[in-house]
């Protein structure tokens, strides 16, 4: 067995830490307590070379680096990448889990999960036997270090068949690929005990002693200091951000994280999170006039919201009207497989991924000024980017409040999300939405600078479209979460040209009065709708 020691360092009290769990662990050992155990992993050392019978997603073996023998499993830290095996199981049964972590490169390394699920004899999770979040402080495998994962399951329940054994890494943008090796799950239930023999004669009780003098009290010591975070009302869920603060902060109310990124990592990475996915709703609570000089990649299979609690700007907003020196986008991550994970453990876990961006606020952010009075401003693109190698088209829920996005609402150039987006924009100013996908269920109170091409539109309300749409093309417009459906109270153009609507187009007579007065065009049929009911 290799140490997971640095050189040089084998003497210090976490070395003797490391060597006390390796000697108590099943990594390496053949027998416990004088009586030999069975690992129920197949190829958890991966010493035939392959992945197989584990099922993977983003992983290889490879014989770079290994903690014992000669291959270990590689999983990429920059994707969503995950192995998972299936063994036998029967109710009663706990198991110790064990495992050896390290990473390929000094980078950030990722965050890791396991899981050991209770399944029964259709594959139907009954129960959880260990569910941890293990954090991206992961040790350098060049350097020989290697950190052991020692964890005991809860016992399982009822009808179990089997167990699922699950280990997963969320992506860090930038970060390290994980290695594992030495992976095994042992049963401990009766590990180590032969059969109980007969109870001997109870001994007869001995003399009770005198009772001791109650030595004097000690002097109190110093009352030391408040730590951060007494305020932690939503603490699993909710996490603060304040681009003004010391930082870089651990996302409480008196001790916010001073990067937007940093805050949704540590949000999305969570252990609520990363066990319930999409039904971990997740709120980022961002200090009123901060200004974030940075990307944002929101991974898949979560549901986050960036609200304001006032005006903010993604962007160094230096420049006049709060603009930015340099555009910065949020890129939202889109991935089926991060998201069968979940929808797989039945209805407790089944929910879609949703991004919602904007303000508390309820004003209007569909001019300049009004904008950054009271309303979010993204001085890039939303772009929504696919993450699966295998399957592009999944169905997202997005939403803007009281925002303006300055570049284009699109799918990715490289690596497009090709399925549903279901749209909503409130009280919102949009430059350009090329999101062929993408379906408006509700656009209310909102001004588009540039052109629009959706799949398809519900409801449009009180809004000022200044450039060409395409929407519904040959459809009619029925698909809406509810009535009425059609534009109202809309204008088109901008006052003097008109533009071209291309695709059905349902309008009450207002809209209409709009529409023809401007000189606005049509390529599809139009109804003008005289009576709502």
């Amino acid at each position: 067995m290799q140490c997971a020691c640095s050189p040089g360092r084998t003497n210090g009290p976490i070395c003797r830490r490391l060597h006390t769990l390796f000697r108590t662990s099943s990594l390496g050992r053949e027998r416990r307590n004088g009586m030999a155990f069975n690992n129920l992993i197949v190829n958890g050392g991966f010493e035939t070379g392959a992945i197989s019978p584990w099922v993977q997603s983003n992983a290889v073996a490879a014989n770079s680096y290994s903690h014992t023998g000669v291959y270990s499993a590689i999983l990429n830290g920059t994707t969503t990448s995950f192995l998972a095996q299936v063994v036998p199981a029967s109710p009663g049964d706990s198991f110790e889990f064990n495992a050896a972590l390290s990473k390929l490169t000094s980078a950030p390394g990722p965050n890791v999960v396991v899981r050991v699920n209770f399944l029964d004899a259709s594959l139907v999770v009954i129960g959880t036997g260990l569910a941890v979040a293990i954090s991206t402080d992961i040790p350098l495998v060049s350097t020989s270090n290697w950190i052991p994962l020692i964890f005991t399951t809860s016992m399982a329940p009822v009808n179990t068949a089997f167990a699922n054994v699950f280990i997963q890494t969320l992506p860090v943008v930038g970060g390290a690929s994980l290695l594992v090796d030495d992976v095994s799950l042992v049963s401990v239930t009766g590990v180590g005990t032969g059969p109980t023999g007969p109870t001997g004669p109870t001994g007869p009780t001995g003399p009770t002693g005198p009772t001791g003098l109650t030595g004097p009290t000690g002097p109190t010591g110093p009352t030391g200091p408040d730590g951060p975070g007494l305020f932690l009302w939503g603490e699993e869920t909710v996490v603060w951000a304040d681009s003004g603060a010391a930082g870089p902060g651990t996302g409480t109310p008196s001790d916010p994280c001073s990067s937007l990124q940093a805050a949704v990592t540590a949000a999305t990475t969570g252990a609520l999170a990363a066990t319930y996915g999409m039904r971990a709703r997740i709120i980022i609570l961002i200090a009123a006039n901060s200004a974030f000089d940075e990307d944002i990649t929101i991974p898949p299979a979560r549901h986050v919201q960036l609200l304001g609690l006032g005006p903010w700007v993604l962007g160094d907003a230096a420049l006049a009207n709060f603009a930015s020196t340099t555009p910065r986008s949020i890129i939202i991550q889109t991935n089926q497989a991060a998201e069968d994970v979940y929808l797989n453990q039945g209805p407790a876990f089944n929910a879609r991924p949703v991004t919602v961006v904007g303000t508390f606020d309820n004003g209007t952010s569909i001019g300049t000024h009004t904008n950054y009075t009271d309303g979010a401003i993204i001085s890039g693109d939303v772009i929504f980017q696919n993450t699966d190698s295998v399957d592009p088209f999944t169905t997202i829920e997005f939403q803007l409040l009281n925002a303006r996005v300055v570049g284009t609402i699109a799918p990715d150039a490289g690596d497009p999300h090709q399925g549903i987006t279901n749209t909503y924009l409130y009280n919102s100013r949009i430059n350009t939405m090329n999101n062929p996908g993408g379906r408006i269920q509700r656009m209310v109170d909102c001004h588009s600078n540039g052109a629009i091409v959706v799949d398809a539109y519900a409801m449009i309300t009180n809004c000022a479209l200044q450039a060409d749409v395409t929407a519904n093309a040959g459809d009619v417009p029925t698909f809406g979460d509810a009535p009425p459906i059609g534009v109202f109270n809309t204008s088109f153009g901008d006052g003097t040209n008109g533009i071209t609507w291309t695709g059905t187009l349902n309008l009450d007579t207002s809209s209409n009065y709009f529409f023809v007065a401007s000189g606005s065009i049509m390529t599809g049929t139009k109804t003008v709708l005289y009576n709502i009911t």
